[in-house]
């Protein structure tokens, strides 16, 4: 293979597959394929299956990046070649340069008060004896180190910016792929009451159309900004990188005129408030959905898909007491566990959820909770739970994992989407986490609205009829969920 055609294929093979540009801080993976870190540390952000290679599709059962130094060089290497340079033995040319004018002696040290290069006798008369005089390489070479920082600083900058745009882009597709959802789902819902309702429906469908204009006028900006930062710092690099390259003498004459230039502070991201409008559009369609279903059950406000739920005794914490019916589970404060007694049975009654403690929705096996017997594997299904005001109470959803059996109700064999109050707190609680409600009028009957194909779980005053909370979409994945149900405390009751 000839010179010119080596040259040629060198950049693609110096080239990631991913961003098809080249490495940049190149790192080899399990199967042997070199990709730069941050693109496969993106591609690996959110694995499901294992940590496919992109390329060959071979997966690994744990992630490693292994740095590629001697690519690294063989991309230093590429990257001259492209830019037409010689590859030799990578010394810089040193310019020629005149003598002293005064003393017809070679300029070989630097003056940094005066900012001068001088020669040897210069350098010993009275005008420069105090000053401090540095050889020119090691002025040169401090300089350009504090260009070379400053390089790093905007090109971490630009990298920042870049991701800013890619992440920015993306969550507007997303809220678009929201809002796209939002409108069919109005639609469906006003098909058989159109024209009893579509004032209302044009209402919604007219502000829906608001928010999309948002999406869009928000995204122009923000990707526009962003572009044009990325821009200006990419002609601020050039021009350092050409400074750099000058001759020394010109270099410093530039640096003592010019200096180095601050870099601008990046500017900051915006404020998630489209998200927060989209989840409140959200909820009010929950909402609407409810009180429709409940139109539609008849006068007396019975929603469809209303169920009896009757409680599974066999599936009671020890320190329960279930009704011989099943309707109704109380907290049984003498009533010892067995063994050890693990669970909240052991710390004082009423403990509000937090870190290390074992309140409502803590670790495996220790929540006094109870399952309803009839598990849900499709449509929509909603019961209403009677709380007393007193205690520690919490009630939702328990999803079967494979195996499980279903023997211990809010184990790690459960997954739960639920919401309780405890210490006079309202909380939503998960498996794995709890997410602190706003100050509301504790209710006094809770619904519970189950929709198994979308993934649905909300909770509303059964009452009042209002929203009190309502779980992103979540799918299920064609397991039985079962309602679940837990009382804490001297005189807690459902």
């Amino acid at each position: 293979m000839d010179a010119p055609s080596a040259r040629d294929e060198l950049p693609g093979e110096a080239s990631c597959p991913i961003c098809l540009e080249y490495f940049r801080d190149p790192v080899s993976i399990h199967c042997g394929h070199h990709f730069c870190r941050s693109c496969i540390e993106r591609c690996w952000e959110w694995p499901t299956a294992g940590f496919a290679c992109p390329r060959c599709r071979d997966a690994a059962p744990e992630r490693s990046l292994r740095p590629s130094r001697e690519l690294a060089r063989v991309l230093e290497i590429a990257r001259r070649l492209s830019r037409g340079e010689a590859v030799g033995t990578g010394e810089e040319e040193e310019e020629e340069e005149e003598g002293c004018q005064r003393h017809r002696e070679p300029l070989e040290v630097f003056c940094k008060e005066d900012g001068a290069l001088l020669c040897a006798i210069c350098r010993e008369s009275r005008a420069h004896r105090a000053h401090t005089v540095l050889p020119v390489p090691e002025v040169v070479q401090e300089y350009q180190g504090q260009i070379q920082a400053q390089l790093q600083t905007l090109k971490d900058d630009r990298d920042k910016l870049l991701e800013f745009r890619e992440a920015e882009m993306r969550r507007n597709w997303e809220y678009l792929e929201k809002t796209e959802v939002e409108r069919q789902r109005i639609l469906s819902q006003f098909q058989g009451l159109r024209l009893s309702l579509e004032e209302h429906s044009r209402h919604l469908l007219a502000r829906l159309g608001d928010l999309e204009r948002d999406i869009g006028k928000v995204q122009e900006e923000n990707v526009t900004s962003l572009t044009k930062e990325i821009s200006r710092l990419d002609t601020h690099i050039q021009e350092l990188e050409e400074k750099c390259r000058q001759p020394a003498r010109t270099f410093l004459q530039v640096m003592r005129d010019n200096g180095l230039e601050q870099p601008s502070p990046l500017p900051p991201l915006p404020l998630p408030e489209l998200e927060k409008k989209i989840l409140h559009f959200r909820e009010e369609n929950i909402l609407l959905e409810e009180t429709l279903r409940s139109f539609q059950g008849g006068i007396h406000g019975t929603p469809s898909g209303a169920v009896t739920v009757t409680l599974d005794p066999s599936t009671a914490h020890p320190q329960l007491l279930v009704a011989p019916d099943g309707s109704s589970v109380s907290w049984e404060s003498a009533r010892e566990p067995p063994g050890d007694g693990p669970g909240p049975g052991t710390d004082p009654p009423g403990d509000g959820p937090g870190p290390g403690t074992d309140a409502p929705g803590d670790g495996p096996g220790t929540d006094p909770s109870v399952l309803g017997r009839e598990g849900v594997t499709a449509g929509r299904r909603c019961w209403d739970v009677q709380v007393a005001p007193a205690g520690s109470w919490a009630l939702g959803v328990a999803r079967e994992t494979p195996g499980s059996g279903g023997e211990t109700p809010g184990s790690a064999e459960w997954e739960l989407w639920s919401m309780g109050l405890c210490q006079g707190q309202f909380w939503a609680l998960t498996s794995l986490e709890r997410i602190p409600l706003f100050p509301i009028h504790a209710p006094r009957r809770v619904r519970v609205a189950l929709d198994y194909e979308r993934g649905q779980v909300a909770f509303f005053d059964a009452d009042k009829r209002s929203l009190i909370f309502a779980f992103p979409a979540a799918s299920f994945k064609g397991q039985s969920v079962h309602p679940w149900f837990l009382v804490w405390g001297e005189g807690s009751r459902i």
